[in-house]
């Protein structure tokens, strides 16, 4: 478990883009995990704005760990445990870890995770076609919010992806012909 600096793929004033986050073992671990792990909550039942979303059964959701329960399961704790090695990520920092099953059809409009410090989105399908949508995108400055001028980040296995709390960003909406996009969320609440 080591997140090395020659990882990072991207990095942008408040955001950063960490490639082949986990070695390809704790990757699986992980990834055989979240995908065991019982999503059943809709976006609806965790209480998300409907102004960001087109359908709340768009997302499910399992529960959310924090890095201080003592339940967390030890895979979401791996996970942690090396986001925390990253420059962005205090290691006294409390985060919160859950997964999501993104479905057919499934986004986010614009916003910024202001009730956090800092959010991770880390990208767990071995295959992702591009065709299928789904990418991260998020805006450099407030110019370019404004503008409608973003970068985007593909939903690419073992990628992890931290933003701060001011950045604004999006996930395009997936094509009909994708298949269920499966991550780890996590935030880093503000102390």
């Amino acid at each position: 478990m080591n997140v090395a600096e020659n990882h990072i793929t991207a990095a942008h004033d408040g955001v950063r883009v960490v490639d082949g986050f986990l070695s390809k073992n704790d990757f699986i671990r992980v990834q055989n995990w979240a995908l065991s792990v019982s999503c059943e909550l809709t976006r609806e039942e965790r209480r998300w704005d409907m102004m960001i979303v087109r359908n709340f059964s768009e997302c499910y959701s399992s529960r959310q760990w924090r890095s201080t329960d003592d339940d967390m399961p030890a895979e979401a704790r791996l996970f942690v445990d090396a986001a925390k090695q990253s420059d962005m990520i205090d290691d006294d920092a409390t985060i919160v870890v859950g997964v999501l099953r993104w479905q057919r059809n499934s986004g986010m409009g614009e916003h910024a995770d202001a009730h956090t410090h800092t959010a991770m989105t880390y990208y767990l399908n071995d295959i992702w076609n591009d065709n299928w949508f789904g990418d991260l995108v998020f805006y450099e400055s407030a110019e370019d919010y404004k503008n409608g001028y973003g970068r985007s980040v593909s939903p690419k296995a073992n990628r992890l992806v931290i933003n701060r709390d001011t950045v604004f960003h999006k996930v395009t909406y997936c094509s009909e012909l994708a298949v269920e996009r499966i991550t780890v969320q996590a935030f880093v609440l503000k102390e």
